[in-house]
């Protein structure tokens, strides 16, 4: 049985480009025709639809490379080149490895056969222009972006806090735009307000939750979320105060004429997609617009808001070499456990506690601030009991029994996982965005049946990362690393008062996998 791995791709904002069932049939009458003296199966590869071609992480395509690993096929068959790849860099190994487990690539619209020198530079040549269409076409897409951009239009993305878009005919064509919704914009007015009153970012988090107060998608505001409202210029009066601000950080401005107060900005470029992982932009970068919709904070506020994010910042550098457990020692609730230390009449005092109750307040964590001295005592009485009985290490584990259990969890590698949720959900926002476009058209009720997909497949792939991070796939020596931790564990208590403090949360760290408390005892897991 000869088995030929079909493998069908369709972007969903290209309407001219033939559909998956289509490009699935012309491969099929292709086959039948290159291999009409072989008994033919085919297996198909249709989980990418939506996905773009511009780099592997696409579910259907790894489904398919780990079937050609496998032995599973003999060869693979493709409409179009730029279907499964547009990188040359990339399609020259995919290829490699179809030479190495001997399975033939077709490619119908090119009609190319890969046993020959001539086909496969026609290949090579093929995947090249590929790249160079997606490059220009990617180029030619920012272009149009920043200038759309620049004439106060909104170029699409997830709407900012209190905002609605509407569409407006400009000339021949229709326009995106920002209005301020009215129901909706006492949020970002409120936040503003309570940073300029005083307020931290953190402790405005609490009193949104502690208020019941939430974004518009039904969850609770974290900072991250209020960081980025906050510095978001789409709130900002287009005062002159606003032009000095942004010229000073070296923004691209639009005329100096148009900053009369009357309407708000909107900023561009703030953040960048890369390959895999998106980063903030230095405001250098940033272009600012004028809007349509009126200001919604004004401009010495908005920026008096940013001046205060300068004084909340927080440096990561500590002031105080405190907590020899710090970076190890979570609470009962999951979350990491961090030092505060501060000065009072010339005392010194420091305090384990819990994260996410101090962001969240006591509903969501009833755990309290510790001393510091309270909790290294605990954890160096353990390790003290170790030398006495050196096969706790290995022993059960218990409450009253700290530090007694070496248990192991190799992780698997889970990258291509994690990368392949990102872009899903890379997917499902851009399919989000085109649903709003698309509104009340026949196009609505299959977006949104694309978009259920990928969130089934995405659940998934989450569900699989996790069971991932469980399994246990290469357990270490016990014997060996046990005799590891023991030796590590009398040099510390041998040498504790002569090792500093980062040699001593250094040590910690390797030799402690799981250190909790639970507001009464400490549990230490080697």
């Amino acid at each position: 049985m000869f088995t030929i791995g079909i493998y069908p791709r369709k972007s969903v904002y290209r309407d001219n480009s033939d559909s998956v069932k289509v490009q699935i049939q012309l491969c099929k009458d292709y086959a039948g025709i290159v291999y009409k003296d072989k008994e033919i199966t085919f297996k198909i590869y249709d989980k990418d639809e939506g996905f773009s071609g511009k780099n592997t992480n696409r579910p259907g395509f790894q489904e398919l490379m780990a079937d050609v690993r496998a032995g599973l096929l003999q060869a693979v068959m493709v409409y179009k080149l730029d279907r499964i790849s547009r990188n040359v860099q990339e399609f020259s190994s995919m290829y490699e490895i179809f030479n190495q487990y001997h399975v033939s690539f077709i490619s119908v619209k090119e009609s190319f056969d890969t046993t020959t020198p001539m086909g496969r530079t026609v290949m090579y040549i093929l995947a090249a222009f590929a790249q160079l269409e997606r490059e220009n076409t990617s180029e030619r897409v920012t272009d149009n972006m920043q200038a759309l951009g620049a004439s106060g239009k909104w170029t699409g993305g997830r709407l900012p806090c209190g905002m609605t878009s509407i569409r407006r005919r400009t000339g021949e064509k229709e326009h995106s735009y920002l209005l301020i919704d009215e129901e909706n914009i006492w949020r970002p007015r409120l936040i503003y307000q309570l940073l300029l009153e005083g307020c931290t970012i953190t402790r405005i988090e609490r009193y949104c939750r502690a208020h019941g107060i939430r974004n518009q998608n039904g969850k609770f505001f974290n900072t991250s979320q209020l960081y980025n409202l906050i510095t978001n210029p789409v709130y900002c009066q287009n005062s002159m105060d606003a032009y000095n601000y942004f010229r000073d950080h070296g923004c691209s401005l639009p005329d100096q004429a148009l900053f009369d107060g009357t309407k708000g900005l909107i900023g561009y470029g703030k953040t960048k997609n890369d390959k895999d992982s998106q980063r903030k932009c230095d405001k250098k970068d940033w272009r600012i617009a004028i809007g349509i919709h009126e200001p919604v904070i004004l401009a010495s506020d908005w920026i008096a808001a940013q001046g205060r994010l300068g004084i909340n910042k927080m440096f990561h550098s500590p002031k105080y070499e405190a907590g020899i457990l710090k970076g190890v020692l979570t609470c009962s609730c999951g979350s990491r456990m961090s030092v505060r230390t501060y000065m009072k009449n010339n005392t010194r005092f420091s305090y384990y506690y819990c994260v996410d109750m101090a962001r969240m307040g006591k509903q969501h964590c009833n755990s309290q601030y510790i001393p510091i001295e309270k909790l290294d005592r605990l954890f160096i009485s353990s390790l003290q009991t170790i030398p006495l009985n050196p096969d706790r290490i290995n022993s059960a584990d218990s409450a009253d029994n700290p530090g007694s259990t070496r248990q192991y969890h190799p992780l698997q590698d889970n990258s291509s996982l994690k990368r392949e949720i990102r872009s899903i959900r890379l997917s499902i926002g851009n399919l989000t965005s085109a649903l709003a476009k698309a509104q009340e058209t026949a196009a609505a009720s299959y977006i949104i049946h694309q978009i259920n997909d990928l969130d089934s497949q995405k659940k998934r792939l989450e569900e699989d990362l996790q069971n991932a991070l469980l399994k246990e796939t290469a357990p270490k020596s016990i014997s060996q690393t046990g005799n590891q931790v023991h030796d590590n564990i009398r040099y510390i208590l041998k040498n504790f008062n002569s090792v500093d403090y980062k040699g001593k949360n250094e040590l910690i760290r390797k030799i402690v996998k799981l250190c909790v408390f639970d507001g009464k005892n400490l549990r230490v897991v080697f």
